[in-house]
């Protein structure tokens, strides 16, 4: 299996989309994202990032199927833990975002960081293509 390192960002990029048999709907974003994370010195903030991106999916699922089943009575605790790991997506994206280009800087930091509604649906979608990411990677471990 190849490395994190190994990979150039277009490619995985394309790779991802390739495996998960969906066009993401703002691969540039996510492209930066790759370029940022795929470097050397936070490769592991990647792996975190793609992860809790997954897990935080996962969190969002069953929130959404929970509410409607009456015998879940954890709900608040998967509510907490959705909070707590979102905390940690965009602390890592922040990280990633201070070191972006200047021009691509400030337009992720609106489209992503901010507490806003429509920030939110925006990070959702882009932990979607890192959830693929996560996948892809996963399967090729497997190989």
């Amino acid at each position: 299996m190849k490395e994190l390192k190994e990979f150039i960002p277009e490619s995985l990029l394309e790779a991802v989309e390739k495996f998960s048999n969906k066009k993401f709907i703002d691969k540039r974003n996510l492209l930066l994202v790759f370029i940022e994370g795929l470097k050397d010195k936070k490769q592991d903030s990647f792996e975190r990032l793609i992860f809790t991106s997954k897990y935080v999916l996962g969190l969002k699922r069953v929130l959404e199927k929970g509410a409607g089943i009456p015998d879940v009575n954890n709900l608040q605790d998967v509510k907490k833990d959705l909070s707590e790991n979102m905390i940690s997506v965009v602390d890592i994206l922040k990280e990633f975002n201070s070191s972006m280009p200047e021009v691509s800087r400030h337009q992720f930091e609106e489209e992503y960081l901010k507490m806003t509604p429509d920030c939110l649906s925006n990070l959702y979608q882009l932990l979607e293509g890192l959830e693929w990411t996560k996948m892809y990677l996963n399967d090729l471990k497997r190989k």
